[in-house]
C-alpha cells in the first residue's frame, strides 16, 4: 500500500501564514499557494521599484492611516492618496484620470459601503475604458476574510489583481516585509542586499 504524505506547504506573504501548496502546470511549474493563487518563492532580498502613486482606500481609518505610513516607509510609494470609501475613491481616480495624473495601483479593502471593494474595482475597469487608458491599474484586494473561491472569481474579473490578508501576520513589521514580497510580484525587483526578509 502507497505511503500517503501530507500536502506540502509554505509561507504565503498575500495569506500572512502557512498554506497548502499545488504546482501549477504551464511552461514552467510553479509553487503556488492553495488559497489566494500567488506564485511562491519570490526572492526575498529583493527591493521592490517605487510604484509612483498609490491609491488606499479603506474605511477604516487605523489600516488607511497604517498603510500610507508603511508605503512612504519602504518607498514603496512617492505618493499616498487616502479614501474612505469606494464613492469617494471613484472620484479621486475620475479626477486623476481628468489631469493625467497617473495611478500605479489601487489597495482596495473589500467590505466597505455604500460600495465594496470589488464594485469598486470593477468601476475603476469601466472608468479606465471610458478614458481609453492603455495599461490597467493593478489592484491589491486587502481583507481581513480569507481568499475563497468567489474573491479569486472576482479578482479574474479585475485581473491584474492581487490580495492581501490584513487579518494574518499583520504588525506593521511583518505588514511591510510581506508588503514587499507582493510589491515585487506585482512591479518586478531590483536586487538590494541591504532588504532582507
Amino acid at each position: 500500500m502507497p505511503e500517503l504524505r501530507p500536502p506540502a506547504t509554505d509561507y504565503c506573504p498575500a495569506c500572512g501564514e502557512q498554506v497548502f501548496t499545488y504546482r501549477a502546470a504551464g511552461e514552467r511549474a510553479e509553487l503556488r499557494c492553495g488559497y489566494c493563487g500567488l506564485p511562491l518563492g519570490m526572492a526575498k532580498s529583493a527591493k521592490p521599484v517605487s510604484s509612483g502613486c498609490v491609491v488606499v482606500v479603506d474605511d477604516d481609518n487605523f489600516f488607511r492611516t497604517l498603510l500610507a505610513d508603511l508605503l512612504t516607509q519602504e518607498e514603496l510609494a512617492t505618493e499616498v492618496v487616502s479614501c474612505d470609501s469606494g464613492t469617494n475613491f471613484l472620484t479621486q481616480l475620475t479626477q486623476r484620470f481628468l489631469q493625467g495624473q497617473p495611478v500605479r495601483l489601487a489597495i482596495l479593502d473589500i467590505v466597505m459601503n455604500p460600495l465594496d471593494g470589488v464594485a469598486s474595482a470593477l468601476a475603476m475597469r469601466a472608468l479606465e475604458r471610458g478614458f481609453d487608458r492603455k495599461v490597467a491599474i493593478p489592484i491589491l484586494f486587502f481583507s481581513a476574510a480569507k481568499a475563497t473561491d468567489a474573491l479569486r472569481k472576482h479578482m479574474a474579473r479585475c485581473t491584474p489583481a492581487y490580495y492581501l490578508n490584513k487579518g494574518s501576520d499583520s504588525s506593521p513589521g511583518r505588514l511591510a516585509v510581506r508588503m514587499r514580497e507582493l510589491f515585487g510580484q506585482v512591479f518586478g525587483v531590483a536586487a538590494d542586499p541591504r532588504r532582507s526578509a
